[in-house]
């Protein structure tokens, strides 16, 4: 049996791809979005690609990339870059590297010493295991595009350092105002916790992971298991992505070598921060025992065995941050495989390359698995075949510092994005359990790609598995903030979608040097089974996005979904002001005949596809890659024109979750600006007229 699957394997390109230009059989299985006969071809053409990513190949290109650190501009970095072109050169794909010039900081000096109750240099550095090598480019715990400085000063826990966090501080009379806040990881963007804290007043922060979130008490630590050891530090960056994506000094066009830049302190994405950096939960224990005052509520107690206070008194903290801020050039790798019929419309799968230390889980495991696609397509030309549409395949470079290559390259090519018919993103690709976000219009594509996938140790479609792992539902989260989807959906209304999966633990891997190769091999993924599950769900929606023959993306529940937004904000308003201040009926009323288009749309779609209406298919095409564009407003979100997308926007204070109705929540809601509220809603409302008329007839 084995022997026999192994030679199919081996023969099986040639053979079944001399099925895939032969007359299909009369019991094709349908798929949305293609014809009957197409249906048959693209089912053979998956059953081809899904034969050819493997664990043992993950393992092999884990083993290689992970090796070393790749932080963003370093050595590290150019050559792990060097490796990835070498690896698509292999499939005999023609890789290109792009070069920019970001503004990016790296530590020169960081130092964080505890002088009462004792004194204590804290560490800033994990302990070397023995199989890590390239220890000495391992950079230390920080926190990239932190403002450099020095302050000293009691230190005061707050929690999640949230607003509402400093604001129950405040209620209770405890002022940070020329204290150190000690933070703990979790809730929202770490970004958020120094921007609070510097309007309260403090003068540095410092950020830890706590057990209760993803050390000790979840389980084993690293190296026994997959959960953050005491010496573990999260780095991260103090971006603000919630205002703005991409090179800092560029915000809006793109960072060439000689581009027109911003000074820093003009530059939003820098702005009302204090020193920061992060430590671990084993420095961060005697800061905590020393600290005097209150004993905080249940919901602010950590895991570590001793009751936490708010402080101030009992504990003194020095902190010294110095960044060495330059601007420098960060590489993106691409390829692009032609299509033979639309080769002007282009999906576009990405995954970041760049990582804080070696990055097995964030992101190699992203740019392994496009690398193994790469694989697949590769084979698949060499026997003839094209895709309709164009496909790209890209690694980013310098998504850990603020989504920078993504950025950049769709800040460069604005324009032909208009061609472009979805983004498909992996962040964290190689786990058992899967997670999903994506536009509305997406989500039956995303959903129907899961069930031609057999899901590792379960026998089951990953479909099945999905659902039995959320009581019977398959949730899936609208785009926020965090990760490359950004400057293509809520800048450019690019159509995503954003795919992956991750084991129990992960969290205890995340920006920390136990990010390793050790840490996937023996916990993460040992046989790299899901590594290869996800190239093949990957793989087949983008194969169905390029070779679809209308492109299978609903708007009927995304009408359906603006519509309960709007009816939502409706209802903000009443228990905010006891009365609705900014009227959006008239927006529900445009969601609702939105909704109608669609429906009528939709049936116009499945005729043609009976009829084979190749006619049709184009104009089809173009009225369902518009829709997405018409929700987009050119002035851009107030405070942050940046973004432009009016449904979906990262939230202001948490920096990841998504914001919905971002323009009218971020001016009524948190700001009180009824006038510009009313602004926005006529932008809004514009926006939902233009979608309407472009679905209909």
């Amino acid at each position: 049996m084995f022997r026999s699957r192994s030679l199919a394997l081996a023969t099986g390109v040639a053979t079944a791809l001399t099925l895939v230009s032969a007359p299909p059989a009369a019991s094709a299985v349908s798929i949305p979005g293609f014809t009957a006969d197409n249906a048959q071809r693209q089912r053979q053409l998956e059953r081809l690609f899904s034969a050819i990513p493997s664990g043992e190949k993950g393992r092999r290109l884990d083993a290689e990339l992970a090796s070393e650190p790749g932080l963003a501009t370093t050595t590290g970095d150019r050559r792990r870059v060097a490796r990835i072109v070498r690896e698509l050169r292999s499939y005999g794909l023609k890789p290109e590297v792009k070069t920019y010039y970001t503004y990016l900081s790296l530590p020169d000096r960081l130092k964080v010493e505890m002088t009462a109750p004792s004194r204590k240099v804290l560490p800033i550095k994990e302990k070397r295991r023995p199989w890590q090598q390239h220890w000495k480019d391992v950079i230390p715990g920080h926190n990239g595009l932190s403002p450099s400085g020095k302050a000293e000063g009691e230190v005061v826990y707050v929690n999640y350092g949230r607003p509402q966090d400093f604001e129950l501080l405040a209620k209770k009379g405890i002022s940070v105002k020329g204290k150190i806040a000690l933070a703990r990881y979790g809730q929202v963007f770490r970004g958020v916790k120094p921007r609070e804290a510097a309007k309260y007043g403090a003068k540095g922060v410092l950020i830890y992971s706590d057990p209760a979130d993803d050390g000790f008490t979840r389980g084993k630590v690293y190296p026994q298991g997959p959960w953050r050891a005491a010496d573990g530090i999260q780095r991260g960056s103090v971006a603000q992505i919630m205002l703005a994506a991409g090179d800092p000094l560029t915000p809006g066009w793109v960072a060439t070598k000689n581009a027109r830049r911003l000074k820093p302190s003009e530059a939003p994405m820098l702005r009302g921060l204090v020193p920061t950096t992060p430590i671990s939960y084993g420095a961060a224990e005697p800061l905590l025992r020393g600290l005097k005052g209150d004993q905080v509520p249940k919901e602010w107690q950590g895991g570590l065995p001793f009751a936490y206070r708010f402080g101030p008194g009992g504990t003194r903290v020095r902190l010294d941050v110095r960044h060495d801020y330059k601007i420098k050039p960060i590489w993106d790798v691409t390829v692009r495989i032609p299509g033979k019929e639309r080769p002007d419309q282009e999906v576009i799968l990405g995954a970041h390359h760049d990582s804080w230390t070696y990055g097995s889980v964030d992101n190699l495991s992203g740019t392994e698995n496009v690398l193994q696609i790469g694989r697949a397509l590769g084979q698949l030309l060499k026997k003839g075949w094209r895709p309709k549409r164009t496909i790209v395949l890209a690694t980013w470079d310098g998504e850990e510092y603020g989504i920078y290559g993504s950025t950049e390259y769709a800040e460069e090519r604005g324009r032909q994005l208009r061609n472009a018919v979805a983004y498909v993103n992996m962040d964290g690709a190689g786990g058992s359990e899967f997670g999903a976000s994506a536009t509305p219009a997406l989500d039956q594509s995303v959903i129907d790609a899961t069930k031609e996938v057999r899901w590792p140790r379960t026998g089951k479609s990953l479909y099945e598995v999905w659902k039995q792992q959320n009581n019977g539902k398959t949730p899936i989260e609208r785009i926020g903030g965090g990760s490359d989807f950004q400057p293509f959906f809520q800048r450019f209304g690019v159509p995503a979608m954003d795919l992956g999966s991750a084991s129990p633990g992960t969290a205890g891997s995340y920006h920390c040097a136990c990010d390793d190769f050790y840490w996937t091999s023996r916990f993460g993924d040992p046989s790299f089974e899901y590594h290869a599950a996800m190239s093949r769900l990957v793989g087949i929606a983008v194969l169905r996005l390029a070779n679809a023959d209308v492109v299978a993306m609903r708007y009927q529940p995304y009408a359906s979904e603006t519509a309960t937004y709007l009816s939502d904000f409706t209802e903000q308003q009443r228990r905010k002001y006891g009365r609705v201040v900014v009227d959006v009926s008239r927006d529900i009323a445009q969601a609702k005949a939105w909704q109608r288009a669609a429906q009528a749309l939709q049936a116009r779609a499945d005729a043609a596809l009976r009829t084979g209406d190749t006619a049709a298919f184009r104009r089809l095409n173009d009225k369902i890659m518009q829709a997405e564009r018409d929700l987009l407003t050119r002035v851009g979100l107030p405070g942050r024109p940046w973004y432009r997308h009016q449904i979906y926007a990262p939230g202001i204070d948490t920096g990841y979750a998504t914001q919905r109705l971002p323009a009218l929540n971020d001016a009524l809601i948190l700001n009180n600006d009824i006038r510009t509220a009313k602004t926005y809603e006529a932008h809004l409302y514009t926006s939902l007229r233009a979608a309407t008329r472009t679905l209909t007839p």
